[in-house]
């Protein structure tokens, strides 16, 4: 499966950015279709996340079980890598992903960079080959990144307000996200492109 190249802006300094990421629970809050299971501690005293994902690509759907790993940390670079698996155990789909970010500055405002690299067995794969998983991690981080600026927008809303209140209450929650990642609008979207293709009115 080709690697996946995905990257956004957002509208807060590149140190504020980069201390949201390095607090997993948070982040998972504006991930769609992520649901955190706690931390634990693993080897060399690295942090092991569980989670579980739940996606539906068409007649296909899953929830995947597994855990996470974040081996390398370049805080000077702002940058790092997570590394992932999990299975569905009901379908026996598999899953693995190294994910690689990376958070600089864009005149006032900050860039996050991702490469993913993911791999699928089952049921998934199939759709994998289709091209949908570029299309849906498209859609995954479109979502991310307007949760994400929402978040980070309302808390820093509250500190400029000066409110000494507002630095005992709990941060502000970020918007809902979908509690499942869909496909299937992206299926369709595909199968009328080749439809188009196919009988030459592209234009049309």
């Amino acid at each position: 499966m080709p690697e996946i190249t995905q990257s956004f802006d957002i509208d807060q300094p590149p140190e504020l950015v980069w201390r949201f990421f390095q607090d997993v629970p948070r982040v998972v809050t504006c991930m769609p279709g992520l649901e955190y299971g706690g931390a634990r501690d693993g080897e060399a005293g690295a942090e092991i996340h569980a989670g579980k994902v739940r996606i539906k690509l068409g007649p296909v759907s899953a929830a995947f079980e597994g855990e996470a790993t974040i081996p390398e940390t370049d805080e000077a670079a702002r940058s790092a890598r997570i590394e992932g698996k999990g299975i569905d155990k009901r379908g026996g789909s598999r899953a693995s992903a190294t994910v690689d970010y990376k958070i600089t500055e864009n005149g006032a405002a900050s860039r996050v960079e991702i490469k993913a690299d993911i791999k699928l067995s089952g049921a998934l794969a199939q759709m994998g080959r289709t091209g949908i998983v570029q299309d849906v991690a498209a859609q995954i981080t479109e979502q991310f990144a307007e949760s994400l600026r929402a978040t980070l927008a309302a808390e820093a809303a509250a500190t400029e307000t000066g409110d000494s209140a507002s630095a005992t209450e709990p941060a502000p929650p970020p918007p809902t996200v979908p509690a499942e990642i869909r496909g299937d609008a992206l299926l369709l979207k595909i199968i009328w492109r080749r439809i188009k293709a196919l009988f030459g009115f592209a234009g049309r």
